[in-house]
């Protein structure tokens, strides 16, 4: 009798093993993809005007829409979601649809990527760059349906927020025309506290005598996740990731968020879709 218990246990091991990475590979393929939750931070800015102290910014990126019932279900989710956060201003860093992704599944209708758009007005703004996937999609494309929508493009620009605090946008450094020594002038001129961009790479180009922060995307979070650890991704290749939320990378504030979609399969796990909250303080602790 004992030996047949004995004979049973590494059956018992391997069927619990199967089910195991079974419910995993189901949760990350049809259920992670689907949720959305709402990260929230706090970000330091050193000299933050009075007037935007405890300001909110809503950060969407990564939509990567395609033209299926089920994108049209996340884009009303993700609209729900970022009304109800009442934010006061809102930053689209990019990639809001899907392009070059599975054979046969094309964008979504500017109609419908117009309705998304509009949806997103915040009370300081509405602020937009591009990502890779719009150089594939056509940037002028969809720089036309974002400003149509109400949404301002401000790549290599900059603006001023309640005239006293400044943020820039710059265009994507993997995809379009990069020159460093200009984008340092433009830096210098215009003194952003605050930059936007699709890819948080760009960080490590920019002068050292810039001193501000960034925003960005592109990274998913990897999609799959070591829990505590690091993306898969990068563990498997030993680099060290652009870490979702707020990090110091290159002596310099960085803020990822890992996006409210997905790319090709579309696989998640632990690393379910966002979108991001971020509370502006000079440094004082805000209930966020």
């Amino acid at each position: 009798m004992e030996q047949r218990k004995r004979n049973k246990l590494p059956a018992l091991f391997s069927w619990g093993i199967g089910g195991v990475t079974g419910a995993l590979l189901l949760w990350g393929a049809f259920v992670e993809p689907y949720r959305l939750t709402v990260r929230r931070e706090m970000v330091v800015f050193p000299g933050l005007p009075p007037a935007l102290e405890g300001c909110r910014a809503l950060l969407v990126a990564d939509t990567h829409f395609g033209n299926t019932f089920i994108d049209k279900f996340r884009r009303d989710r993700i609209v729900r979601r970022a009304q109800q956060e009442k934010a006061d201003l809102c930053f689209l860093l990019g990639d809001y649809i899907a392009v070059g992704s599975l054979p046969g599944y094309g964008a979504m209708e500017e109609k419908e990527l117009k309705r998304f758009f509009s949806a997103l007005k915040a009370p300081l703004g509405t602020f937009a760059v591009l990502g890779n996937h719009e150089l594939w999609y056509g940037r002028k494309r969809m720089a036309s349906i974002l400003e149509s929508s109400g949404v301002q493009l401000i790549e290599n620009r900059a603006v001023s927020i309640k005239g006293s605090f400044t943020v820039a946008g710059i265009s994507d450094f993997a995809t379009t025309p990069f020159n460093r020594n200009q984008l340092d002038v433009f830096l210098k001129e215009n003194a952003p506290q605050l930059l936007l961009t699709h890819k948080g790479g760009v960080l490590k180009y920019l002068s050292a005598d810039w001193k501000g922060t960034i925003f960005a995307a592109d990274t998913h979070g990897g999609q799959i996740r070591i829990p505590g650890v690091s993306s898969l991704g990068d563990f498997l290749r030993g680099r060290k990731e652009l870490a979702p939320g707020v990090s110091f990378r290159w002596g310099r504030r960085l803020f990822i968020t890992t996006g409210a979609g997905g790319h090709r399969s579309g696989f998640r796990l632990f690393c379910p879709p966002e979108i991001a909250v971020v509370t502006f303080t000079k440094g004082n602790q805000i209930k966020i």
